[in-house]
């Protein structure tokens, strides 16, 4: 005897738009957290490891205080501490979230990330966490 196909109904509205919610409400209490606590405070957030172990700043050194200036306004502060998290990366993780959830409220799948980003993005992380360690340019990326 064959087997029966049963036909799914689509996801409900709430089902779709479940996993986006949820990720912006952790994202979005995690930058609230990091408004409000100071992470220029010894010991409040954990120290890099990369930079406790070899000396040397990594791509995301500098990411949590940037927030942290962004929240309070101080744009400059932030792109100083770290400008490719306030350039890129934060940038693109909002896109992604509002993409994820208007694709969610639409019926579709989530956003797809086009092939030219996927290669970007590590080349422009790889080449920034080179360059905040050249000691000319150090004064300059250092956070």
């Amino acid at each position: 005897m064959a087997d029966a196909v049963v036909a799914q109904s689509p996801p409900s509205p709430g089902r779709r738009l479940a996993a986006p919610l949820a990720a912006s409400a952790i994202v979005t209490s995690a930058a609230v957290y990091t408004a409000l606590a100071n992470p220029y405070q010894e010991g409040f957030f954990p120290s890099c490891m990369w930079l406790s172990l070899t000396g040397h700043w990594c791509p995301g050194c500098g990411g949590l205080r940037a927030v942290h200036e962004l929240a309070h306004g101080d744009v400059g502060a932030a792109l100083a501490l770290n400008p490719v998290a306030v350039l890129v990366v934060l940038p693109l993780g909002i896109a992604l979230l509002v993409a994820w959830l208007r694709a969610g409220w639409q019926g579709r799948s989530g956003p797809r990330i086009p092939m030219w980003v996927a290669i970007a993005l590590p080349v422009v992380f790889g080449a920034f966490w080179i360059a905040r360690n050249i000691p000319a340019l150090e004064p300059f990326l250092a956070p």
